[in-house]
């Protein structure tokens, strides 16, 4: 009795170390090179990659080094074979990483916005010259944002100019080595904007024209090229943010709002709803480099309150949130409770309704009512229920998000 006993309190502190080792950031090995800010971040077969950007005496790099998780080590790879730069942008389609666009001087105003755009193959370690950027007539844009979806990369935004911005959307294709504008993101002009890809689908949205810090966020599907306006994101209007996608969720972090940010959010496009997460511990920053490798995320170089920096850092993501940590989001009000003739159930204003529908079920399991969710409000009417205990729950495609207990009397 006395050994199970022993072996059950192993495996109860076994199992609160695991829980407790979610959602937190270990500090790994410095980024190689010097210290940066506005570089590339992006991964590709099991390894990171961070170049670019501009050094502590603000001036152009072209460097580029890899990161290899399972040695947590650094290497220099082949430069990049453009004039130095700072806010460039960047995507990833199959094995091969794109980058372009840019900066070619810490002043924008004697500096020139650039349009060449060139593939990185890792496996070759070799850049190859694309199809230069054609917005801005041709004349080069800097902080822009990139993304691909569907085989297709794609910039939006950015600067044109020192006082001029965009919000135009361009698409990548690869194999024709063409670029084709598409619909316009909505909202104003920006720079600085953040997205991530999640499924078929891009999701973008903060940034600044330099007057309006935003924090609107879109949904993009190139299949109709459309966006869809999504709930904001909840922190403050901000730039420069960072992101990468685990598990299936997007993850948004750092940027500045005037001030420099460490916060996280990860966004669960099923609720249209973001939750905040362990805060980077490196120190609040900008325009840092990030990516997600076999799902841990990682973030390093920006520049904050102490300057540039070349510190890197591991993202062990959380359990992924439950039914519990849904339904005390989910559920605004359920009321009377027990319930005798009808009772009221009000759902949070935050959540989208798209998609969602409910389902009473006594404690056998069995289905008494289901219907689709119209709205925040509705009612459920006890007809011929018995008294007891019913489980109400609210589910989408995925299955059952939360649950509550109603109580028939």
């Amino acid at each position: 009795m006395i050994k199970s006993k022993y072996i059950l309190l192993c495996i109860l502190a076994f199992l609160c170390f695991e829980i407790s080792a979610q959602n937190i950031w270990s500090k790994r090995a410095g980024c190689g090179g010097s210290k940066r800010e506005r570089g590339v971040g992006f991964s590709i077969a099991g390894r990171g990659y961070i170049g670019l950007g501009q050094d502590t005496l603000n001036l152009m790099l072209k460097d580029l080094w890899e990161y290899d998780p399972a040695s947590n080590s650094w290497t220099q790879k082949a430069n990049f074979p453009g004039v130095a730069r700072r806010d460039a942008a960047s995507f990833v389609i199959g094995t091969k990483a794109y980058v372009g666009t840019g900066m070619d001087n810490a002043d924008a105003w004697i500096g020139n916005a650039l349009a060449d755009f060139w593939e990185y193959s890792p496996a070759t370690n070799t850049w190859t010259s694309k199809a230069s950027f054609p917005g801005n007539s041709g004349f080069g844009i800097y902080y822009a944002t990139g993304f691909s979806v569907l085989g297709k990369g794609y910039f939006c935004c950015g600067k044109e100019a020192a006082s001029n911005y965009s919000n135009d959307l361009w698409e990548y294709n690869p194999t024709t080595n063409t670029w084709l504008q598409k619909l316009d993101m909505p909202g104003p002009e920006r720079y600085g904007a953040v997205a991530f890809t999640v499924g078929n689908y891009a999701y973008c949205g903060t940034g600044t024209d330099e007057n309006i810090l935003t924090n609107d966020f879109y949904r993009y599907d190139p299949s109709i090229n459309m966006w869809m306006i999504l709930s904001n994101f909840p922190g403050s209007g901000r730039f420069s943010g960072s992101s990468f996608v685990l598990s299936g969720k997007g993850y948004m972090l750092l940027g500045t709002d005037g001030g420099y940010k460490d916060e996280l959010w990860m966004y669960d496009e099923t609720l249209d709803y973001w939750f905040p997460k362990a805060a980077f511990p490196g120190g609040a920053r900008r325009s840092a480099g990030a990516f997600s490798i076999s799902g841990k995320g990682y973030a390093g170089t920006g520049k904050g309150l102490t300057g540039t920096r070349r510190d890197f850092w591991e993202y062990l993501p959380s359990i992924p949130a439950g039914i519990n940590e849904y339904s005390d989001i989910i559920f605004s009000n359920v009321y009377p409770n027990p319930m005798t003739e009808q009772s009221t159930i009000v759902l949070s204003d935050k959540i989208s309704l798209q998609n969602l529908f409910w389902e009473l079920r006594d404690v056998q399991g069995k289905l008494i009512s289901t219907e689709t969710i119209e709205q925040n409000s509705f009612t459920i009417s006890k007809n011929n229920m018995t008294n007891g205990i019913y489980a109400l729950n609210i589910k989408n495609k995925n299955g059952t998000i939360a649950s509550k207990k109603i109580i028939v009397q």
